[in-house]
């Protein structure tokens, strides 16, 4: 019995779907400023960053950007002084769009990746009764509108649809007559619906006979998603006879897991002086990570017992700083900085996510090849190490992290102002 309870527990630290990994990777201008971008909106990535942003843009606009995520992550045991991940590399990827409906309205849309992980291990390792693989990915869809309520003041809002998939893998500790253990692989998806709101100021422009200096504020908040997962599956190979009805070959789960809610306010100010600018902005986020407090799973096999588990996350806020020095409207090079507190808990630390407070370092360059086209790059340094446990599964290890991004997009604008410039006929 106290071997099938074991078993039972196996299945449950492997859904990190909603708290696992929240990918701040949404636009390779914000990038290279440390993601600091709620009060900028000179991009289309202001339909993510803050949709009211978009009447601070003009014409058509579009932006397009992926990144290249390698990560290293070690970690050791009192029974093993190293173990790699073998984790593959990520390509997460972001598409904006804003534009013109009339002198007051905007229209935009996004596609982007906003929650997701990997991580995988050698089959034998020590471990493999947490984790052996997993795979999660998210899909991120907004249609979005703003109004400009006064030319100083904007607000913005759209609604977010959501679809997440996910995979995973781990060993169960029952021998079998072929094999001294067996295998759990579980896949699903759901998807579920929620907003993103925002506002948006060009508070105040200090005017110099030789130089401009602006200030700006934005403010927006992310809703919580409840993703439903209505019919994942659970296989079980290399399982007893004895406990293939508690184990079968094949079953169903019934679940929901909320996504967290995101506030944030930004600033920026930027000083233009001849031929040349230099903007300072710095983001607040407050992420409602408590949503993630236990996970629970239904399923359709009557003898195979429900799964509840206490994850206890807590609320975390990040603080995001980044400066852009742009010479002749044509180069630009940013440098940044956050500071991201973790949100997992001492006791609740699981190796298929290390998480751990850091913090990390970035760059970007921007090169505009003429009025409509420009490319812009980004680079993400994150090196941490904290020691913890997962006391469910009564594993205590040391992690180390190294990961790097680099990041490359292009922006598109089609301008009205010319248009808008030319006289009409009397």
């Amino acid at each position: 019995m106290k071997r099938i309870i074991i078993a039972t527990l196996a299945l449950t630290p492997v859904f990190t779907f909603a708290g696992g990994f929240q990918l701040n990777l949404q636009g390779i201008k914000g990038v290279g400023m440390g993601g600091a971008f709620t009060g900028l909106g000179s991009d289309a990535s202001t339909v993510f960053f803050n949709p009211a942003g978009m009447n601070n843009l003009l014409g058509h606009n579009f932006t397009a950007g992926i990144n290249y995520v390698t990560p290293s992550v070690s970690l050791q045991t009192p029974e093993t002084a190293n173990i790699n991940q073998t984790s593959p590399n990520a390509t997460p990827f972001h598409f904006y769009y804003s534009g013109e409906l009339n002198e007051k309205m905007k229209f935009g849309f996004l596609v982007n990746n906003q929650f997701g992980s990997t991580s995988s291990f050698d089959d034998d390792w020590q471990g493999r009764y947490i984790i052996q693989n997993i795979s999660l990915k998210t899909f991120m869809f907004q249609p979005t509108m703003s109004y400009k309520i006064h030319d100083k003041l904007f607000v913005g809002g759209g609604f977010v649809y959501t679809y997440g998939s996910f995979s995973t893998e781990k060993a169960v500790p029952v021998g079998s007559a072929s094999t001294t253990e067996g295998k759990a692989t579980l896949s699903g998806s759901g998807d579920g619906v929620g907003y993103n709101i925002g506002l948006f100021s060009n508070i105040y422009s200090l005017k110099k006979e030789t130089s401009t200096t602006d200030f700006r504020l934005g403010v927006s908040y992310r809703s919580q998603i409840a993703v439903d997962l209505p019919n994942g599956e659970v296989k079980f190979t290399d399982i007893p006879v004895s406990l293939q009805e508690k184990f079968p070959a094949t079953t169903t789960f019934v679940s929901k897991i909320t996504l967290p809610s995101v506030f944030t306010a930004g600033l920026s100010v930027k000083h233009t002086k001849g031929n040349y600018s230099l903007e300072f902005a710095y983001d607040f986020n407050y992420t409602a990570w408590s949503s993630y407090d236990t996970l629970n799973f239904d399923f359709a096999n009557n003898d195979t017992p429900d799964s509840k588990t206490t994850k206890d996350w807590q609320n975390a806020i990040t603080h995001r700083f980044g400066l852009d020095f742009t010479y002749k409207q044509k180069y630009s090079a940013k440098i940044g900085a956050y500071y991201d507190n973790s949100p997992v808990k001492e006791g609740y630390l699981s190796p298929e996510l290390p998480d751990m407070t850091q913090l990390a370092y970035t760059a970007g360059l921007g090169y505009k090849i003429n009025e409509t086209i420009s490319i812009d790059f980004s680079y993400i340094r994150q090196s941490a190490e904290r020691e913890s446990s997962l006391d469910a599964a009564n594993f205590t290890a040391k992690y180390n992290r190294k990961v790097n991004v680099y990041g490359i997009g292009v922006n598109i604008n089609f301008s009205c102002k010319a248009k808008e410039a030319t006289p009409t006929a009397n």
